[in-house]
């Protein structure tokens, strides 16, 4: 699956086997022709894990069956070959009978009744008096063909394939969701006389469908990279009107849309925008593309189910192994994140999406201490979306969504939105006075928006992105929901420096730029020792390469990008300033250094006192430094590139 990962390309191949000479030529009569050759079927066919399927493989994805519609022109008019013929599968059948190559035969069978033909089908030979031969083919998986009526479970009500409206509607397929995401269609393939290249055929070739499946395939994945916890317990909300005093209570991973947007059945209309000469050189050339529309009545749904997260048990992690422990944790790197499902790859199939929902995830969550003290945090109520152009699904494309959660969450602690929402580090600053005064304070981090990131091509297997000339890594925020416009004034890319041993997070991030130890150029050195320096990101960019080799159409300043080259990047989109204010704090001064640099204070009965100029530090006195908070909301996402 390509990522968003979007990765998917099933193919199944049907050949037209023609005869090894010329000898069918001009107005020559087929049914008197002295070794005319007759046109024959065969398969190959590829799943989402991209591995060719053959033979007996290929026929059970395609339900051993698969239906053709065929049209040659001449110079004067176009008449019907294949008349929606059915094509049929037999183990160990070939070379039986003239029209079975490969296990697959039609002569004989009786035609489904879409065109002119419902009864027994005839054998076809190539004529060489036509221009071209046009070769459009569908198939339904496991379930069986009606041509009127209303479709019940396992069926499909198919319409003739149609030559004279092949650009708009070649063809219908209706029934429940269920039901159509088991089909397949095919692109068309234009067959000529002779001199055609790839995607064109010459006569006397083997004819390849490029067979796809209808639905798309979806998974989802959480990972934490919450310092001093690991997270438990994880429960998802299947809409966006429980409230967190109710809480989340699904343990089947959900997302959902904020209205019923997921229809249960409906009609795929299948056409071919781009055919024809004049097209030729155009990427979809003889493209199949779909449409769909939901059935009158349908009730459609608002939330996609998965399965249950594939968690770590405490054994993998000694930090947490103590005994009697049977708890299970979320993974911790995007490489290896925890999906939702019970078989790998932990695909679910839905129906295609031409127009994208923004969905979103929300979960509650249960932190544990990794120290061994057993505590627990519960967070209640924690939100993210993905924006619209990433759920645009395509047929036969597969995308998977994987969620990070970090210390800058936005949930809360408690089960009242009205308390502070957010971890907030519990820190320690104490000092000695002749009264005996403690002081301490409380370094806070806020909650931010949901940001997206993105790489065509991403390789999952990296933590996070993979360094690539070719691929830059883009960046989209929501807020409660809504696509975020002004990237272009708000968003700002940094490179952030590496420590020894350290591993940045997005709340270490936070407290850098709000209380800054310095700034020269632009690199901003946080109190906290962390190094941020301002880089450039493109926020006029107007489309995003997509997976499937199209661009996606975005606003001006609705997605920001950036080069991918090695190195740890965050991206701070900022949602609020606050009012600075002063923030002093101890620190550890060797006897004799200067603290009369303007930059260091004593405390005296609740007043800071600059030292003055050629003071040196005595033993016994405590030393500050000052700070300002500029007490500003940002949304961060540490972005790793290796």
């Amino acid at each position: 699956m390509k990522k968003i990962y979007l990765i998917m390309a099933a193919i199944a191949s049907v050949a037209l086997v023609s005869c090894s000479n010329e000898e069918f030529v001009g107005e020559l009569n087929p049914a008197t022709a002295q070794g005319a050759e007759a046109i024959s079927f065969s398969t190959t066919a590829n799943t989402i894990t991209r591995a060719d399927h053959f033979g007996a493989d290929a026929a059970s994805l395609l339900g051993e069956k698969f239906y053709v519609g065929s049209y040659k022109t001449t110079s004067t008019a176009t008449s019907t070959v294949f008349d929606n013929y059915v094509i049929q599968w037999g183990a160990n059948t070939a070379e039986t009978t003239t029209d079975n190559t490969s296990d697959w035969k039609y002569v004989g069978l009786t035609a489904p009744g879409l065109g002119d033909v419902s009864g027994s089908q005839t054998i076809k030979y190539w004529d060489f008096s036509a221009n071209y031969y046009n070769f459009v083919a569908y198939a339904l998986g496991g379930n069986d063909i009606i041509t009127t009526g209303t479709p019940t479970a396992n069926q499909i009500l198919a319409t003739v394939i149609d030559p004279d409206n092949l650009t708009t509607a070649a063809y219908t397929l209706t029934g429940s969701a269920e039901d159509l995401k088991e089909c397949y269609m095919a692109d068309m393939i234009t067959a000529k006389k002779s001199g055609t290249s790839s995607p064109d055929m010459d006569y006397n070739n083997a004819v390849t469908f490029n067979f796809r499946c209808l639905g798309s395939k979806i998974r989802i994945a959480l990972y934490e990279t919450i310092p001093g916890y690991s997270v438990r317990d994880v429960k998802f909300y299947t809409e966006n009107t429980t409230t967190i005093a109710t809480g989340a209570s699904a343990t089947d991973a959900t997302l959902f849309a904020s209205s019923n947007v997921f229809p249960t059945s409906g009609t795929m209309t299948v056409y071919y925008p781009k055919i024809g000469d004049t097209n030729r050189s155009d990427n979809d050339y003889n493209k199949a593309f779909t449409t769909f529309a939901a059935a009158s009545g349908d009730t459609p749904t608002s939330t996609l189910a998965f399965n249950t997260l594939n968690y770590e048990d405490p054994s993998e992690d000694a930090r947490l192994a103590y005994s009697g422990n049977t708890n299970k944790y979320l993974k911790r790197t995007s490489a290896d994140p925890s999906f939702a499902g019970t078989t790998a790859p932990y695909f679910v199939t839905v129906l295609p999406n031409a127009t994208g929902n923004v969905l979103e995830l929300r979960v509650d969550y249960t932190l544990e201490s990794i120290d061994g003290s057993k505590e627990t945090i519960t967070i209640h109520g924690a939100t993210a979306y993905v924006p619209q152009i990433y759920a645009i699904w395509k047929p036969n494309v597969a995308y998977t969504y994987i969620f990070k959660i970090s210390d800058n969450t936005n949930g809360w602690t408690s089960t009242v939105t009205t308390d502070p929402a957010g971890l907030y580090p519990i820190t320690f600053d104490a000092v000695a006075v002749d009264a005996e005064e403690i002081a301490q304070s409380t370094i806070t981090t806020v909650a931010t928006p949901s940001i997206t990131t993105y790489q065509k091509g991403h390789d999952i297997s990296k933590n996070e992105y993979a360094a690539s000339t070719e691929n830059a890594i883009y960046v989209q925020v929501m807020s409660d929901g809504s696509l975020a416009t002004d990237l272009a004034s708000k968003g700002q890319l940094y490179t952030i420096a590496d420590r020894t041993g350290k591993t940045i997070t997005e709340a270490d991030v936070m407290d850098a730029l709000n209380m800054q130890e310095s700034v020269s150029g632009n690199a901003i050195t946080g109190r906290n020792g962390w190094v941020l320096t301002t880089a450039t990101s493109a926020t006029d960019i107007t489309a995003i390469p997509g997976a499937d080799g199209k661009d996606i159409t975005v606003t001006a300043g609705t997605a920001a990008s950036f080069a991918a080259a090695a190195g740890t990047y965050a991206y701070v989109y900022t949602v609020s300033t606050g009012t600075p204010s002063e923030y002093y704090t101890n620190v550890t001064v060797t006897t004799g250094t200067n603290v009369g640099d303007g930059s260091y204070y004593t405390l005296n009965n609740g007043t800071y006192t600059v030292c003055p100029s050629g003071t040196t530090a005595e033993t016994g006195t405590y030393y500050y430094k000052k700070y300002t908070n500029n007490n500003n909301v940002y949304g961060v996402k540490v972005i790793r590139v290796v």
